[in-house]
C-alpha cells in the first residue's frame, strides 16, 4: 500500500441547506431545500464518482474522493 492509502484525494462536492454557508465555486457548492434533498444530492454523486459521503457536525455533506 503506498503513502496516499485512506488519504482524501479530493472534495467532490459540499452539500448544505444553509445560504449562508453556501458559497459558490470549486468544488460543487449545491444549496438543498431540506435534509432530504441533501441526502438524496450526496447519494446520487457519491455514486455516479464512487466516491465516500461525509457528514459533518453542522448537517452539511461533503462527497470526497480517496
Amino acid at each position: 500500500m503506498g503513502q496516499s492509502a485512506g488519504r482524501i484525494q479530493g472534495i467532490l462536492a459540499f452539500i448544505t441547506t444553509d445560504k449562508d454557508r453556501y458559497l459558490g465555486g470549486a468544488p460543487l457548492s449545491i444549496l438543498a431545500r431540506d435534509k432530504d434533498e441533501v441526502v438524496e444530492f450526496s447519494e446520487a454523486i457519491a455514486e455516479a464518482f464512487l466516491a465516500d459521503i461525509l457528514e459533518l457536525k453542522s448537517g452539511d455533506y461533503l462527497i470526497i474522493k480517496k
